[in-house]
């Protein structure tokens, strides 16, 4: 029986050539956006796509599917759809985020500490300004949340800055490149060492708006806040007003509550913000990087091995 697939991505050409070449027997269906979907969904045994195309009416349709083939690492975008059912084979794809993450936060807080968009108003107005002189990070104290592969990565590189390097986790443990760890019902404590407080949590209920006024309270005025995790697990009203009110120097922010950022929303106007679209995790050549667990799982898919596949997430 041929296994009829559905890459639901903006290069799902890249992924389709690799597919064709490697497997027999399958039919592979593409669209870019979910509203370019013209394939019956109920006809369909895998999906290959990034969690935020996903809503429930696509799973419902979806009725008859085996496996998804979840592009990213966070795949809560598919948890919370009700039609998701416990027979449906969910996986990630945990492992290559790593240097991307690391390198974003880096990027946000090099922007922060040298007050980039300062420089970019200067040059548009040909200004030559050396009044202001940036702080070093190193000495500094990063505070990373979330000590999974990307955490790690992070404070891996901060340590390499000359950084004090501090984890938060669940699950304490001593870890190569971290100076300490504390668990993560001491985050308020552990905020207020931060110099720099790094968020790498992913969605689920126990995260939910940790990131709290209370948490923001205990931070230093000289302290920044990033986040490349979830905005979901972020008070962003308590996070508005201390950096209106100034009871932190500023933030650098990947992911929001709600995507794409509202035209509205204050984050745009604060001029203490650096906003990055959601894409810390998202490079060039990304589809070179996830494409030998997705083509393993795949085999091991066609196969019945289903046992075997890999970051295979229970939900």
């Amino acid at each position: 029986m041929t296994t009829r697939i559905l890459i639901l991505e903006k290069f799902a050409d890249t992924y389709e050539c690799e597919l064709a070449r490697q497997f027999a027997g399958i039919e592979i269906h593409k669209a870019a956006t979910a509203a370019d979907i013209a394939v019956d969904l109920a006809t369909i045994d895998v999906l290959v796509a990034f969690g935020i195309a996903i809503n429930d009416g696509i799973l419902a349709r979806a009725n008859r599917l085996k496996w998804i083939a979840s592009l990213a690492t966070g795949v809560d975008h598919f948890l919370r759809c009700p039609s998701l059912r416990r027979d449906t084979i969910l996986t990630s794809g945990r492992g290559i985020h790593g240097p991307a993450m690391r390198e974003t936060v880096a990027s946000l807080m090099l922007a922060l500490a040298r007050d980039t968009p300062r420089l970019v108003r200067n040059k548009a107005d040909r200004r030559w300004d050396r009044g202001a002189r940036w702080p070093l990070i190193a000495g500094k104290t990063a505070v990373v949340v979330g000590i999974g592969i990307s955490g790690i990565a992070i404070g891996q590189l901060l340590k390499a800055f000359g950084m004090k390097v501090v984890g938060v986790t669940r699950t304490p443990r001593p870890v190569d490149g971290f100076d300490a760890m504390m668990p993560t019902e001491r985050l308020a404590q552990a905020a207020t060492e931060a110099d720099y407080l790094i968020n790498v949590l992913p969605a689920s209920d126990d995260n939910r708006e940790i990131f709290s006024r209370a948490v923001f309270a205990e931070m230093k005025p000289s302290a920044f806040f990033i986040n490349v995790g979830r905005g979901e697990t972020v008070d962003e009203a308590a996070l508005i007003d201390s950096l209106r009110q100034e009871r932190i120097a500023g933030a650098g922010l990947d992911v929001f509550q709600k995507s794409p950022l509202a035209p509205d929303s204050p984050f745009w106007e604060l001029p203490n913000v650096v906003v990055s679209p959601q894409i810390a995790g998202y490079f060039d050549g990304y589809e070179a990087h996830v494409m030998p667990l997705l083509v393993d799982n795949m085999r091991l898919f066609l196969a019945w091995r289903f046992a075997e596949m890999q970051n295979v997430v229970a939900h």
